[in-house]
């Protein structure tokens, strides 16, 4: 799929294309038309609410539990999958992680002073990079952190390669129980790639949503980052329906 249609595609994006649609089909059929223009426009209006987006995030996250203290102490190695690039100037400015792969790497550091694992980062080349995201990560990791990483994972373009790729390398290396490292809205698809690969996946455990009980009606004002919230929660998922469909049940763990 291509990014434009990818991108056009994705709620609450559609909605953006399918509220003008509606209102131009309502020249010619003003009953369809408008009732188009009506539903996409409420529920863009809800998207960009935290009372809908904060309860989007929360129905994701609980797809899976938080890690057990066991289960960490259990683990083999830490695997952080890439997020976000920052695409810097040729000859210039250089690449850089972005905000979300930044996150992730935060999360690494301080998982890693508690778990002193060795640590896989997992990510590919995006767009015109000269360097894959992992070595951008791997970069940050030692620079800012002082924590060197012990394998680069480089060809993975989604989240299932990071699974399956990095499922590789781990278990080369005779591991097969890994915390997964990413945000917590995106811990399920990232534990399932890594399930399905074949490895024991931990959570790792990234900050989770707590939506208010009942409703506080500040709650109900849109702002941008509840479109951002509602547009991450709504692609994790669609995109984890979309790979247990595609690629199939998990296999057993090694």
């Amino acid at each position: 799929m291509s990014e434009l249609s990818y991108s056009a595609l994705m709620p609450p994006m559609c909605l953006l294309i399918a509220t003008p649609v509606g209102v131009i089909l309502a020249f010619w059929w003003r009953r369809t038309g408008l009732a188009i223009a009506l539903i996409s426009s409420l529920l863009l209006y809800a998207c960009c609410t935290q009372f809908v987006s904060e309860r989007l995030l929360a129905l994701i996250e609980n797809q899976v539990p938080p890690p057990s203290p066991a289960a960490l102490a259990d683990a083999q190695a830490i695997a952080v999958l890439s997020g976000d690039v920052y695409h810097g100037k040729p000859g210039g400015v250089p690449d850089d992680v972005g905000l979300l792969t930044l996150e992730r790497l935060r999360l690494a550091a301080a998982l890693y002073h508690d778990h002193p694992l060795p640590i896989l980062v997992t990510g590919g080349t995006e767009g015109n990079n000269a360097e894959s995201s992992a070595a951008l990560m791997a970069h940050t990791l030692e620079q800012d952190y002082g924590i060197k990483a012990t394998w680069l994972e480089e060809r993975a373009n989604n989240t299932y390669e990071n699974g399956a790729y990095s499922a590789e390398i781990l278990k080369a290396n005779h591991i097969s129980r890994v915390i997964v490292v990413t945000e917590a809205w995106h811990l399920p698809r990232g534990v399932w790639s890594f399930a399905h690969a074949g490895m024991m996946a931990i959570p790792a455990p990234a900050q989770r949503t707590y939506p208010t009980a009942g409703i506080d009606w500040s709650e109900l004002e849109a702002d941008y980052t509840s479109f951002a919230k509602s547009f991450y929660a709504l692609h994790e998922l669609l995109g984890l329906a979309y790979y247990r469909l595609r690629y199939g049940p998990i296999q057993a763990a090694d």
